[in-house]
């Protein structure tokens, strides 16, 4: 839009601004004067119909209290106190009544608002002694014959006017009645009127009740409305008695209160005898209202709420709005003229400069119009200076884009940049080259083709930890190591780094993620520290060999001399013997030695591990000290296990002296031994191990435990938490050796502060027969049922999931008793509880069970441990009739224990 017409419409717009104010306060200020006025108007309006009301109420009041004084009603009470007879003028009860009744239908004839009267005596219980009403033909007034009379003591006039005093008159509430019998148009308002009539000592005789019609009150304040006014007749309880709507009587709903409907009127009234105010009503249209209220003779507080539209009382200042609108058109106008005028003159130097600036978008070249002055000619310097500075400016930034470019280009680094969204916007070649394409990045197809790994290069890394995912959350770090594979490719180690990028409102905008290639650096680390191993290794046990191998053999030269010495001797021969045995199995031992140091190779053969273990337990006992309980518990069927004899019995020996460290020298040993087959499952867990059978040889302690801060570098060399010169580091991480050389796996569970296991897999030394080799595995049968699993480890956690998902079962995954137990709160059904046996937090699995049967007295539970169940029964961790599955576990393994559990009786005992 031009400035000349924006300058046109902003002063056109200012006039007509100025015009309706002056318009709307003119409105306003009318009417003020008139609101007020016109509420005052209802407030009189009000308090006459009150008061019109109330003169009817007295009138009423004094007609009946004139009526009651009748000489006849005398008559009656003289006659019925004197049996039937009125000894002052000997006329009967029935003459009297007859006088009485013809009073009462002469009273009617000329006032046409009385419907009927009817005198009950009290001795009776209100039957009628005389009544008169206007139900004769065509409405004429009737004397009710003593046949049709009848007992009526439910009648609340009859009851209440019974018990007043004085000179008390009892009125009935106001009541709507239709008189055409069909509750149409013809509606009236009724009263009843009583009191009571007194014989000669004051005594109450009888009641006297007249019905009156108040249509003729009403009609006279009907008379005076419009049908834009409404009235509300209210009793002081907040029901409505009476309503004028339309200029048509309208009877109460009483479930109402005018109180709900009038709330603004009610809060202005307080105490107070009247008020009036202006509402808004539920169509928003707003309403002035007035109420008038006052306690009449009738003794209840009555009022009259008058309301009328709001509008009808500002029609004088909606009056004037019309000739005001047109002066308003005639000043605007005027104002759309003038302003047209000055703003092209004012306009005309602007829209030559923004020509010449659009011509500078298009073709670069900033021409200024001549003839510029005043503010336009500084303007057109102005621009004159930036387009320079741009320009220079321009220069200087091509040239340092391009050496940027260039540099990041060229780095071994990888480079990625990253939007809020986490969107890669930039990555330089070797960034391409290690993560692909951009559009790749983070989809199911590349998750295939790359997977990442901790720094130990084995570990699954979670989503959540990768570099990008935390670069996304605004997280600036430094050196986080993970590995990389693409596809069946070498792991490729790196070290990321990431800064956030940062809005100029301080929001975050973005990331710069750079990747170090370290995988030269780890392979060359790795080389040199195994190289100094085993060069250290080599010295020691090459030197302790070499001696020890120079004493045995003067040991076993001179038994041989002895031997031959007292062979006609044959305690001392047997004692030669002896020597020569323990000579021969300390040889094997430096031969161990040898071994592990590569000093000669490994010599392995088909085994017995159960004899193995019987025999080294032999040698246990005295090495261990009294203080160790040493259990074995060797498996019956077990397979032979292909390995060194004398590595074997040397591993096993550096377990059980490592266990005795652990325990300070009181405690339980277990051993144990076992044929495990580690499926495809398991081994994709762990990248070193192969799918096959195992011999497992496990030892178990209930020592300190491992702590977790250093659980994973136990098998490192030298690495040792001994004090200096009480332990060299080698012992694990000669166990970890051997085993790996054989071809088998080793496992550490520990918890600290309770024990630790540790597993030995020894590959078997022959298979089995042919059938049961070709025989496939049972299936795993899974099932329907919800799980809860709690387990603080991640990883064992994802992998116990993944496991329970593919075999059909539901799992709510927990990482402590807490997080369990408030599930348990929150009402998460499940149909068994498994649980590891040592959880953090403060809450193991035992007693998490303990705490669910609370609110499940029939919970099933399944328990797992790194212990075997024997070293939980041994150690008294687990009652005997607890169900334990040890780890590591198969699938089938744990579809095994879930189907026992779950399908186990109801009434079994809880597990």
């Amino acid at each position: 839009m031009r400035l000349s017409v924006r300058l046109t419409l902003a002063m056109t717009a200012l006039v007509a601004c100025t015009v309706a104010a002056i318009g709307l306060l003119a409105y306003y200020n009318i009417g003020r004067a008139v609101v007020p006025s016109g509420l005052t108007r209802l407030a009189y309006q009000a308090k006459a119909r009150l008061g019109a009301y109330e003169s009817a109420l007295r009138v009423f009041r004094n007609e009946v209290l004139a009526a009651r004084l009748l000489p006849a009603h005398s008559g009656i009470v003289r006659a019925r106190r004197n049996g039937g007879i009125d000894p002052e003028v000997g006329l009967t009860e029935t003459q009297w009544r007859q006088h009485v009744a013809a009073a009462y239908a002469g009273n009617m004839q000329f006032k046409p608002g009385i419907l009927s009267y009817r005198l009950a005596t009290v001795a009776d219980g209100g039957r009628s002694l005389v009544q008169v009403d206007r139900r004769g033909p065509g409405g004429a007034v009737r004397i009710v014959p003593d046949s049709e009379l009848s007992l009526r003591d439910d009648d609340e006039a009859f009851r209440r006017a019974a018990d007043l005093t004085g000179d008390a008159v009892y009125f009935s509430p106001l009541r709507v009645v239709s008189t055409d019998g069909s509750g149409g148009a013809g509606l009236s308002p009724r009263l009843t009127v009583s009191a009571p009539v007194r014989d000669t000592a004051g005594a109450v005789f009888a009641v006297l009740m007249i019905d009156l019609d108040l249509r003729p009150v009403f009609e006279r304040i009907r008379d005076v409305l419009d049908s834009a006014t409404s009235v509300y007749f209210v009793a002081g309880d907040d029901g409505y008695l009476l309503n004028y709507l339309g200029g048509q009587i309208v009877p109460a709903e009483p479930e109402r209160r005018w109180r709900d409907d009038f709330a603004e009127l009610a809060a202005a009234l307080g105490d107070k005898p009247g008020a009036a105010t202006v509402f808004r009503g539920p169509d928003g249209d707003r309403i002035a209202a007035a109420m008038v209220v006052a306690t009449l003779s009738n003794g209840e507080r009555t009022g009259v709420i008058e309301t009328e539209p709001l509008e009808r009382i500002m029609a004088p200042a909606t009056a004037l709005r019309t000739p005001g609108l047109i002066v308003g058109l005639v000043a605007l106008l005027g104002a759309v003229l003038l302003s047209a005028l000055l703003s092209r003159s004012l306009a005309k130097p602007i829209a030559q400069l923004t020509r010449a600036v659009t011509a500078f978008s298009r073709t670069g070249r900033l021409v200024m119009p001549l003839g510029l002055q005043g503010e336009s000619r500084i303007l057109a310097d102005a621009f004159d200076q930036t387009v320079a500075k741009i320009d220079a400016a321009n220069v200087a930034l091509r040239s340092k884009t391009e050496l940027l470019d260039k540099t990041i280009a060229s780095m071994a680094d990888a480079v990625a940049v990253l939007d809020a969204a986490g969107k890669r916007v930039f990555a330089n070649p070797t960034c391409l080259a290690l993560f692909g394409p951009a559009e790749d990045v983070g989809s199911e197809r590349w998750r295939k083709k790359y997977r990442r790994f901790l720094a130990d290069g084995v570990t699954p890394m979670p989503d959540q930890e990768s570099p990008a995912a935390r670069a996304r959350r605004g997280e600036n770090f430094d050196n986080l190591e993970l590995g990389i594979r693409h596809g069946d490719g070498p792991v490729v180690q790196l070290a990321a780094s990431a800064r956030r990028i940062e809005n100029p409102d301080g929001s975050f905008g973005g990331a710069v993620v750079v990747y170090r290639n370290l995988t030269a650096f780890k392979e060359s680390e790795r080389q040199l520290r195994q190289a100094q191993k085993m060069q250290a290794i080599g010295q020691l046990t090459g030197g302790v060999a070499h001696d020890l191998n120079n004493i045995l053999t003067v040991i076993t030269g001179g038994i041989e001399i002895l031997a031959d010495g007292v062979s006609n001797q044959p305690e001392l021969k047997d004692v030669a013997a002896m020597i020569d045995q323990a000579v021969t199995r300390a040889s094997d031992l430096t031969h161990g030695l040898l071994s592990f140091s590569r000093k000669q190779p490994l010599q392995p053969r088909s085994i017995d591990v159960n004899a193995l273990m019987l025999d080294t337990v032999k040698l246990l006992r005295p090495t261990l000290g009294s203080g160790i309980e040493i259990e074995v518990e060797p498996a019956s069927d077990l397979r032979p296990a292909l390995a060194d004899p004398s590595q074997l019995a040397s591993a096993l020996i550096n377990l059980a002296v490592n266990a005795r460290d652990a325990m300070n020298g009181s405690g339980k040993l277990l051993l144990e031994t076992g044929n495990v087959d580690l499926d495809e499952a398991y081994a994709e867990q762990h990248d070193e191990v192969a799918a096959g059978r195992y011999v497992m040889l496990v030892v178990s302690d209930n020592g300190c435990g491992i702590p977790v801060s250093i659980r994973d570098r136990v098998f490192e060399p030298f690495f040792t938490t001994k004090a200096v010169g009480e332990g060299t580091g080698l012992g694990l991480s000669m166990v970890y050796g051997f085993i790996k050389q054989s071809g088998g796996h080793i496992e550490l569970y520990s918890e600290e502060g309770y024990g630790t296991t540790i597993r030995l897999y020894l590959p078997c030394a022959v298979i089995a027969d042919a059938v049961a080799d070709t025989a496939a595995p049972p299936l795993a049968q899974g099932g329907r049922e919800s799980v809860l699993v709690v387990e603080d480890d991640a990883l064992v956690r994802s992998y116990v999931l993944t496991h329970l998902k593919a075999l059909g079962y539901t799992a709510h995954p927990a990482a402590s008793a807490a997080e369990a137990m408030s599930m348990v709160y929150d009402e998460v059904e499940f149909d068994l509880l498994f649980t590891d046996m040592m959880l953090s937090g403060g809450m193991d699995g035992p007693q998490l069970a303990d705490e669910l049967r609370k609110y499940k007295p029939d919970l099933k539970v399944l328990f797992t441990s790194g212990y075997t169940e024997t070293a939980m029964l041994r150690h008294g961790r687990i009652d005997p009739e607890v169900q334990l599955l040890p780890k590591p576990y198969r699938r089938a393994d744990l579809a095994r224990m879930l189907r026992l559990v779950l399908d186990a009786e109801a009434d079994a005992p809880a597990k």
